[in-house]
């Protein structure tokens, strides 16, 4: 089944469009957020002192924030957009990489069409390509190394092929520590391959890849033990369970909002897959080269499950999030699609034609639903529009807030004046707060709803709003103008 150059361009075109479109369309309504506000940080800091933030942070590698710092508009650091614009790019190039897979592994011709589609309405992919945080941008260098390990068979004895292996899985790792997974994902299977030669590259070039990432990674050490480990920045994460690595998994297909979506979401998926990586039988095109078929099963897969055991006992790692697995959606939707592909192929070709149409249709429909369900937004809390009535409601009164981080930082962000927010002590003595003020807080979070119930006392509530976005409605902030009574 082939399709005319134009009218194949033509598709790939309206895809990118959508994906362009899904992702910038909702942009003003999506405030930035207290980690976004932290690469902002970094990315207009000097070097030195950008490096030393990174590293005391400890959750992710250099590379990124140094990209952001040298794709960000000279003229305007405090713009949203363009501490976004890395991400939005980033994304979209994912997507767009996708359809390169179609001229390099001719089976894949036609399935990355409906790969690239539903990568382009996906709501996860969506949120991540607005952020400006690292997650499309190590998306994008992942998709990269499985292309790259695509034509492994066809490029694997030329040096200036090994060379940009080296650096695209230096560039992983110096980006995210879980890139290792990936890189991994794409070089074990080539350890099996029967050429020596090829074999003996990919040896050198994971080695040559691990001892660039030293210099970073050998005084980062440090950094963990005085910390402690990861408990200081993810111990918030905790230990999952395996409805939340399930949950996490579907959201690679598309999480529908019905009654066991989460089930019949993870049955397609993996029916899907396992079409795609069974060996191939009567009237089925042609499979996968090897060992391209091995890298994406084990991209698709090893990743979230290893990731989850390394949160069990006895390890304890607060490392499992959604975010950390972003890449494995790209060989996700491509199994998928190949699988539908491969399911289709195996019969008359009407039968053909209604069971590809009526898999797009419910692949479609799985990643479409989440999306329609919050458009237009805004999905992220809507610190602009605090901000906006802190002008209107007492543009002279000071602000309190429980949570600096994550509620005053965007908010004064938004202000764009001398008007900062102050963060409210451990204990509250009412009598040393002014007569009026604002006072923001997360009702959802337990402690700051008992930390505030002093100044609820003493104080009367003047006005009462309460903000928040669609991805977590119940952990909103509320603004209280109080006055002394």
């Amino acid at each position: 089944m082939k399709l005319a150059r134009p009218a194949y361009l033509l598709a790939v075109s309206i895809i990118l469009f959508l994906a362009l479109f899904l992702r910038v369309a909702p942009l003003s309504q999506e405030s930035v957020d207290g980690d976004e506000l932290f690469s902002r940080r970094v990315a207009v800091a000097s070097t030195q002192q950008g490096w030393e933030m990174v590293r005391d942070d400890l959750v992710h590698p250099p590379l990124y924030y140094f990209i952001l710092k040298a794709t960000m508009f000279p003229s305007d650091t405090a713009s949203a957009l363009s501490i976004r614009a890395l991400s939005l790019a980033a994304g979209i190039s994912g997507i767009a990489l996708l359809f390169l897979f179609g001229l390099t592994v001719p089976g894949l011709r036609v399935p990355v069409l409906l790969a690239g589609l539903l990568l382009a309405v996906n709501k996860m992919h969506i949120y991540y390509s607005q952020q400006a945080r690292s997650y499309a941008f190590y998306c994008l260098l992942v998709t990269l190394l499985l292309l790259w390990s695509a034509v492994v068979t066809r490029y694997g004895h030329r040096f200036l092929y090994w060379t940009a292996g080296t650096v695209l899985m230096s560039m992983i790792v110096w980006t995210h520590y879980i890139g290792t997974l990936y890189c991994a994902a794409c070089i074990f299977p080539i350890l099996f391959m029967k050429d020596g030669g090829i074999r003996k590259r990919a040896i050198i070039s994971t080695i040559l890849a691990a001892a660039l990432f030293l210099p970073w990674l050998i005084p980062e050490l440090s950094v963990y033990r005085a910390k402690a480990g990861l408990g200081g920045n993810l111990g918030w994460q905790g230990a999952p369970s395996l409805a939340e690595l399930k949950y996490t998994v579907v959201q690679f297909v598309g999480l529908s909002n019905f009654r066991g979506a989460t089930t019949v979401g993870l049955a397609v998926g993996v029916i899907l897959i396992c079409c795609a990586l069974l060996p191939a039988f009567k009237r089925q095109p042609e499979d996968l080269p090897s060992p391209l078929k091995s890298i994406l099963g084990i991209a698709a897969v090893m990743p979230p499950i290893l990731l989850f055991l390394l949160t069990q006992r006895p390890f304890n790692l607060t490392i499992f999030g959604e975010r950390h697995l972003l890449p494995s959606i790209v060989p996700v939707v491509l199994l998928m699609c190949y699988g539908l592909f491969r399911i289709a192929s195996a019969g008359p070709r009407f039968r053909s034609i209604m069971i590809a149409g009526l898999g797009t249709v419910v692949l479609c429909a799985l990643q479409i639903t989440p999306v329609y369900r919050d458009w237009p937004g805004p999905i992220r809390q809507p610190y602009e529009a605090i901000a906006n009535d802190l002008r209107e409601l007492a543009p002279g009164s000071p602000v309190y807030t429980t949570w600096e981080y994550g509620i005053g930082e965007p908010v004064s962000f938004y202000l764009s004046n001398n008007r900062k927010t102050e963060t409210l002590p451990t204990v509250i003595d009412p009598v040393r707060f002014p007569q009026r003020f604002i006072l923001l807080y997360r009702p959802g979070a337990e402690p700051e709803a008992n930390l505030i119930k002093p100044l609820l006392t003493a104080y009367t509530v003047q006005a009462d709003r309460y903000y928040s976005g669609k991805g977590a409605p119940t952990f909103g902030t509320r603004l209280l103008l109080l006055q002394a009574q």
